[in-house]
């Protein structure tokens, strides 16, 4: 049996240092009033697949990221999670969609440059909004169940409501922000303890 005899790569400190305080903003957002702290920043895609990519296999697993999601908004939410889960397939879809993107970008590690990490998690990012929004669109009642409904569900969303796009957008800005971020602190740091860093278009330098 063929083994991998590439060196493990070490660590990185400043991008979990980065990892923990976006993991510490979400339970201060979970449990500030109203869950308004900071309403537009929200980058737990980010979490899930940059998160994987920057962490060598062995110390962080994939499936690490959607339990660690979950289980900061079981505890800061109490009961009230489970009420808000009840009969509500979107809410906890949205852990197992984390896990997706883990899972690839497990797959995908060592093997892609920066160009194509945030690609991936645009990518990413886009299948989470029209699988949730399109969910919620089968669900709720107040949309109609036809192809005019389900483009309200992706767009304008229900009256009396931001429209669903601005979520989108506010998502995607995060995790992007966030994803540079933590793709910057790697390789700063890759650079400084002369480790392999990833490249803009180019796997390794």
């Amino acid at each position: 049996m063929k083994s991998d005899s590439r060196p493990a790569t070490p660590l990185l400190w400043v991008p979990l240092i980065l990892v923990l305080l976006a993991l510490g903003l979400r339970w201060m957002k979970l449990s500030s009033e109203g869950m308004n702290l900071l309403p537009n920043f929200a980058p737990w895609m980010a979490l899930a697949f940059t998160g994987t990519l920057v962490f060598p296999r062995g110390t962080v697993p994939w499936w690490a990221w959607p339990v660690m999601l979950l289980g900061i908004d079981i505890t800061v939410m109490g009961n009230s999670f489970w009420t808000m889960a009840d009969g509500h397939a979107e809410v906890l879809m949205t852990y197992g969609l984390y896990g997706a993107a883990a899972l690839t970008a497990h797959r995908m590690r060592g093997k892609v440059s920066i160009i194509q990490t945030l690609m991936g998690l645009v990518a990413c990012c886009l299948i989470f909004y029209v699988v949730t929004n399109s969910v919620s669109w089968w669900m709720m009642a107040a949309y109609p169940k036809n192809l005019s409904g389900w483009v309200q569900a992706l767009t304008t969303g229900l009256p009396g409501f931001a429209p669903t796009w601005t979520f989108f957008r506010n998502s995607l800005l995060s995790d992007l922000g966030f994803s540079a971020l933590l793709l910057i602190a790697f390789n700063l740091e890759a650079k400084v303890r002369a480790k392999p860093i990833m490249g803009w278009a180019t796997v390794a330098a």
